[in-house]
This record gives structure tokens, C-alpha cells and sequence, in this order.
């Protein structure tokens, strides 16, 4: 009967039958569709490969994978900020494979513009790249359909460097530009080496000034004796500019005939003299305890550091004046850059043999407002990252300087409520420098004992060095 009347309405009423067919029929197909793309987006999400391979996907603060896969605009040209270091000592760390299961992380560039030059004509394209290995590793590699696809030495250097690729990689010298063409541009190596109990020394090995422009900058060295009755001696000696020897792509530096860093075999020769004392140290530094290149800029300031040796050991000789030897010295040894024009900071560096502790600010008329940051590091990689709130100084002492008396900290600490990180630091001597300025006018140098506690439990009472400004 059904049949009957549909024929019987075509007959009689044809070209209303045929749009009510094409009306059915498109809503079908939209529905077919639909229920299509629903279930490709389904399989997509659940396919490795399509998202780089692996079970976790990490991109920049902010963007979305699903982003990333459907081609937007959005996601081209976009980067991880540090990723090398992101890989080897988070993602590829032995913390990450023991406490979280990752078994290998396999960095990818996407979406990259290319230019290939072939038949005297150049083609533009966009070119994905992989490490072999690593993607092999993260059980996502692209399907191979001729030749072999392997590790060149390019790609081990960005995964497994070796110790003197990785310091060439972070610690090496830069050229000023821009905002940094300023006479209080500055350029150092800082080494901190502990001799004994209550004993230390500073070491400075710095350029600065107009560098490019002929007697307007020079290089120098300074040393800061602490000894164990508390007496503090600062050593000077400079040179002109055209004794500077210094590499834009590695840490070594000459000062003439008064100092020099040379990398060698994964280690920091230092050699340098000033004021009659002089010390050939060799400074090892210890695996994955370092903190990657970082810099603040703007119109202003500029500011650079990189912590290659966040822990390290030294062998050699001081003569300060009289010569001894040193055999398994702790130290520390970064390297800052920038304009130093009326900037301040508060800074710390802690260690013993298991486990780093790190944090700093820099502040400045020009300097952004973000606060302080915090890292624990030890030889399994990183521990953790932290924004604790500003520096709470819970006790204080008078300490006489010329001219009268400041205050300096006795106690300071620090903390991240939301991830349950805690620092108290402890000083135990501190040395103050006249900056002969209106503000932040006291340079305070401290050492002490650094408890950092996380959820609730001590990790470590860490001995260091920290750094603030009074007035």
C-alpha cells in the first residue's frame, strides 16, 4: 500500500516528489558525514603518530594538540623554549624513567619553512625533522620506503653530548648589541671554591665597557679571600682591550698575561693573578647539575646567566701568598652577561654532594616583574622548578661597616605554597661592599645553610653562597 501511494503521488505531483527526495537525501549525507569525521577525529586522537608518537605530548604553554593536527594557523612556527635541555634532563632523565615511567622522548621540528635547491630552480616547502633514534625509541617512527634513516652526529650532540659539546653548547661569550652597546656592558666568568672551614675565595675573570670600540673597554681579574678570622681581601689587576681574547663559541677566555679559562676534556682550566697571589684550578663539573642559558632584555636591561657548575670539584694550587695545594675543593662556576647599570638581585646557590638548590631575581629600573624562582637539581636530572613568593627575611643583625652600621639578613626564607616547597636559609658570615650608589647601595655576600624542605620532608641542609642588596 505504501508503495502505491509514494508511486501514485510521483505521478501526480512529480516536481514536489523530487524536491522532498533531494531534501532527504542531503540531510542524510550531512548526517553520514558528520558521523564520519566524528569517527576519523576519534581515530586520530587515538594514533601515535599523528601527534608525534608516544603516550604524552608536550608543547608550548597554551596550545592545543588538536591544534597542532588540524593544520591552524596557530600552530606554525612554535617552539619549546630550552628544549634540549627539556629533553635531557626532564623528559630523558633517570628521574623521569624511574619515578614516571617514560621510557624515551622523541623531539620533533614541524611545520618548518624550507628552501630546496634543485635544477638551478628553488622550491619552498614545509619540512618535518626527527632524531632516528629517538623516535624509533618513543615507538612512532615514519614509514621508510628506501635507504636507512639513522643518527647523524648532529642529532647525538642535541640528545647525548658530550661534556665538553654540552659546556661549548651553554657557556661561551656574546657579542653586545643593541641595547647592550653601553659602557657598563660586562661580560664574567665567577668561580666560588671553598678551601677550608671558614675559608674561601671568589674568583672573577670579566670583560667590559664599550667592547668593539678601541680604549673604551678592557678586561680584568678579581679575587675576594675570605679567611677563617673573618678578614675579607679583595686583589685586583686589569688589562687593555687588545690583550682580550675571548670566544663566541665556547668559554674560553684570555686577559693577557693576568688570567685565562681554557676548556679541557670536559673540565674548566683557570689560571689567574692579582695582587701577588695567583691559582691554577681545574674545575670538574659534576653530571646534569648545571642550569640551562637564560637572559631578561628590553630597552634597558639586559641580563644573561647560565650555571655550567652548579656543583663541582677542583684540584690544583693557590698561592695567596703562600702556596698550597687543593685536592677535591667544592665549588660552583657560572657565567653572567649584560648592562649593569643600577641593577640588584637576590641569588643563592646551595649544594653537597647528592643535590643543588638555586634561585635568583634580578631587578632593575627596566627589569620585568616577575619575582623569584627556585630549581633543585641533583645527578638524576631535574627535581623540580619553583615560584615561591618574595624573599621573607625573618631575622636580622647589625653589622658595622664605614661610616656606621647596616643590617644584614641572619635568617631569610622562602617558599611555594602550592607545591609544598619550603627554603630556610641560615647565614653564617656575610660581607658587605659599598656600591656608592642611592640605592640598594650594600652588596651583601653570605654564606650559610640552606634547608629545603618539599611536602613536609627535609631533601637535604645544603651549605652555599647567597647574595643580596641593603640599603
Amino acid at each position: 500500500m505504501i508503495l502505491r501511494l509514494a508511486a501514485a503521488e510521483i505521478r501526480n505531483r512529480p516536481g514536489r516528489a523530487a524536491f522532498l527526495l533531494a531534501g532527504y537525501a542531503l540531510g542524510v549525507a550531512v548526517m553520514v558525514v558528520l558521523l564520519a569525521v566524528g569517527e576519523a577525529m576519534l581515530r586520530q586522537a587515538r594514533d601515535k603518530e599523528l601527534v608525534g608518537g608516544g603516550d604524552v605530548t608536550v608543547v608550548p604553554a597554551g596550545v592545543s594538540t588538536e591544534m597542532l593536527k588540524s593544520g591552524g594557523t596557530g600552530s606554525l612556527f612554535l617552539g619549546i623554549d630550552h628544549a634540549r635541555f627539556i629533553h635531557r634532563n626532564l623528559l630523558e632523565s633517570p628521574h623521569a624513567k624511574e619515578e614516571h615511567g617514560f621510557a624515551a622522548a622523541s623531539p620533533i621540528i614541524d611545520g618548518a619553512q624550507v628552501e630546496l635547491f634543485a635544477g638551478g630552480r628553488t622550491w619552498k616547502g614545509i619540512a618535518t625533522g626527527e632524531i632516528p633514534s629517538r623516535a624509533r625509541a618513543a615507538g612512532a617512527p615514519p614509514r621508510l620506503l628506501s635507504g636507512r634513516w639513522d643518527d647523524s652526529d648532529a642529532d647525538r650532540r642535541w640528545g647525548q653530548p658530550a661534556q665538553d659539546e654540552l659546556l661549548r653548547e651553554i657557556d661561551h661569550f656574546h657579542q653586545p648589541r643593541g641595547a647592550a652597546l653601553d659602557s657598563t656592558w660586562a661580560e664574567w666568568h665567577y668561580f666560588n671554591v671553598v678551601l677550608g672551614d671558614g675559608r674561601w675565595l671568589y674568583l672573577t675573570l670579566t670583560v667590559g665597557g664599550k667592547i668593539g670600540v678601541p680604549g673604551a673597554w678592557g678586561g680584568g681579574v678579581l679575587m675576594t679571600v675570605r679567611e677563617p678570622n673573618g678578614e675579607h681581601r679583595a686583589l685586583t689587576s686589569r688589562v687593555a682591550d687588545a690583550q682580550v681574547r675571548m670566544d663566541t663559541l665556547s668559554p674560553d677566555l684570555s686577559l693577557g698575561g693576568i688570567g685565562s679559562v681554557r676548556l679541557n676534556g670536559g673540565a674548566y682550566d683557570v689560571d689567574a693573578s692579582a695582587g701577588g697571589a695567583r691559582v691554577r684550578l681545574r674545575v670538574t663539573p659534576a653530571p646534569r647539575r648545571y642550569f640551562p642559558p637564560t637572559d631578561i632584555g628590553g630597552s634597558a636591561l639586559i641580563s644573561g646567566y647560565v650555571a655550567p657548575a652548579l656543583f663541582a670539584r677542583v684540584e690544583g694550587t693557590v698561592c695567596l701568598p703562600r702556596c698550597e695545594g687543593v685536592r677535591g675543593a667544592q665549588a660552583y662556576h657560572d657565567h653572567n652577561w649584560g648592562v649593569w647599570r643600577d641593577v640588584s638581585w637576590e641569588w643563592g646557590s646551595a649544594s653537597d654532594s647528592a643535590t643543588s638548590l638555586l634561585y635568583g631575581v634580578v631587578r632593575g629600573d627596566s627589569a620585568s616583574t616577575e619575582g623569584i624562582f627556585a630549581y633543585v637539581v641533583d645527578g638524576r636530572g631535574v627535581r623540580g622548578v619553583y615560584r615561591p613568593s618574595p624573599i621573607e627575611f625573618m631575622e636580622m643583625r647589625e653589622m658595622a661597616v664605614d661610616g656606621g652600621s647596616i643590617r644584614v639578613p641572619r635568617r631569610f626564607r622562602f617558599e611555594d605554597r602550592r607545591r609544598a616547597f619550603r627554603v630556610t636559609v641560615d647565614v653564617a658570615a656575610a660581607h658587605a661592599t659599598d656600591q656608592h650608589r642611592p640605592r640598594r647601595r650594600w652588596f651583601v655576600q653570605m654564606r650559610g645553610i640552606a634547608t629545603v624542605e618539599v611536602d613536609g620532608r627535609v631533601i637535604g641542609r645544603l651549605p652555599g653562597f647567597f647574595e643580596t642588596y641593603v640599603d
